[in-house]
């Protein structure tokens, strides 16, 4: 890894550690977030709670990394990013005590609320200090890697929450998934301080997002990304449901086995550079993810459990192709010239992308519980529908894409 002019002295195997220690607690936190998902039929079950309300255990943490990366930024400036990733490390891993005592879905709710404080603190702490670290540099790539980890997180919690969940309980489970905080900790600690910018000591204001988000292209790559999660978090929460439907309620273990599926989209994010030399540029890459996303989504309607397992894994590999390109190029058209605050951008970023994880929270399970899978599917390929037709306007109308 290359060195940077923000930090001359900082030797290549120092940066490396560094940036190893950003990847493995982005894992933890995602590992940890995705979790409960497979065992959503078993939690339902056992506490009494609806499919409506069942979603909210993952919604949490997207409802907070919608709102909370928008002040992030002024903590970040205050505490220091390397500061707040170790003192967030430290109370998210003795989190795991509170699952412990937990009883209720209530009592639960709130450890997770709290796990969802503090995990949109690392998260954008860790897209700024790999942005700064790569600014003169691959920054797509670095990113990419970032959310190439992101998935393997993100299915670790899936299918190691699921297998674990029938062989020492759910709630277990999830203390386990507090544990490995704890282990990145020595990786962490020899992160650089990332001196923020002027701009991000002062309380940021709503124009300030604004102006990011009117910037060419930024505000149609937000809205592609947060319509592309909307539908793939739908189909994560309501897939353990849809196998109790179908006859496969009864297994933890299956349910996380079909998140499989989603491991294609780690070879999507780390070749992304390749794919963009076949597709020969950035807006015929993201025209093909999003082709790719809209036509394995049909899938989703069929009565089959082994055709939905089929077609997760285009879906898998449509949406993080698609989600490996925007926040490179969102960072890259936000801050041209450098009239933009990193910090400001990947917050907003975030903010925007999680807001369609947050509708997917409630949303898909409500109409799922009053009107059935079908209008539920219905749903999710309108919003993938409406991804690609953005992509394609996007393509059009974006030179600076090609």
């Amino acid at each position: 890894m290359p060195t940077t002019s923000q930090h001359p002295h900082l030797h290549q195997r120092a940066a490396l550690r560094a940036y190893l220690g950003l990847m493995i607690v982005t894992a933890c936190c995602f590992g940890m977030e995705y979790a409960p998902q497979p065992m959503y039929n078993t939690i339902s079950r056992v506490l009494g709670v609806s499919r409506t309300s069942i979603g909210w255990l993952v919604g949490v943490f997207m409802l907070s990394l919608t709102l909370s990366p928008l002040f992030v930024g002024l903590l970040l400036s205050r505490v220091g990013i390397r500061r707040a990733v170790l003192i967030s490390s430290v109370i998210l891993g003795a989190s795991g005590a509170g699952i412990w005592l937990t009883d209720s879905f209530g009592a639960l709710m709130a450890v997770r609320a709290l796990q969802a404080l503090l995990v949109p603190i690392v998260l954008t702490a860790v897209m700024t200090a790999i942005s700064s670290l790569f600014r003169h540099f691959d920054l797509n790539r670095a990113l990419a890697g970032y959310v190439a980890v992101n998935l393997v997180g993100s299915l670790s919690g899936r299918i190691g929450g699921g297998i674990s969940a029938d062989i020492i309980g759910w709630k277990e489970t999830l203390v386990v998934f507090c544990l490995p905080f704890f282990a990145a900790l020595p990786f962490i600690w020899h992160l650089p301080e990332i001196k923020m910018p002027e701009s991000a000591a002062h309380r940021p204001k709503m124009r300030d997002y604004l102006a990011i988000a009117r910037a060419p292209g930024v505000g149609k790559l937000l809205l592609i990304d947060s319509c592309s999660l909307f539908a793939f978090t739908a189909v994560g929460n309501m897939l353990p449901l849809r196998m109790a439907e179908l006859g496969y309620g009864n297994s933890d273990s299956l349910a996380g086995m079909m998140y499989t599926g989603y491991s294609i989209g780690i070879a999507a994010s780390l070749l992304i550079n390749p794919i963009k030399r076949l597709c020969t540029s950035n807006a015929r890459t993201l025209i093909f993810g999003a082709l790719v996303y809209m036509l394995s989504a049909v899938s989703m309607a069929a009565p089959s459990l082994w055709v939905i397992f089929a077609g997760i894994w285009g879906m898998a590999f449509g949406q993080f192709l698609v989600h490996a390109m925007c926040p490179g190029l969102v960072n890259q058209l936000a801050t041209h010239g450098g009239h933009a605050d990193r910090a400001l951008v990947n917050g907003l970023y975030l903010s925007c992308f999680y807001f369609g994880g947050v509708m997917s929270s409630w949303l898909p399970g409500l109409i799922y519980t009053h009107f059935g899978w079908t209008a539920c599917y219905t749903l999710m390929q309108a919003a993938v529908c409406t991804a690609f037709l953005i992509v394609l306007r996007l393509a059009k109308k974006m030179p600076a894409l090609h």
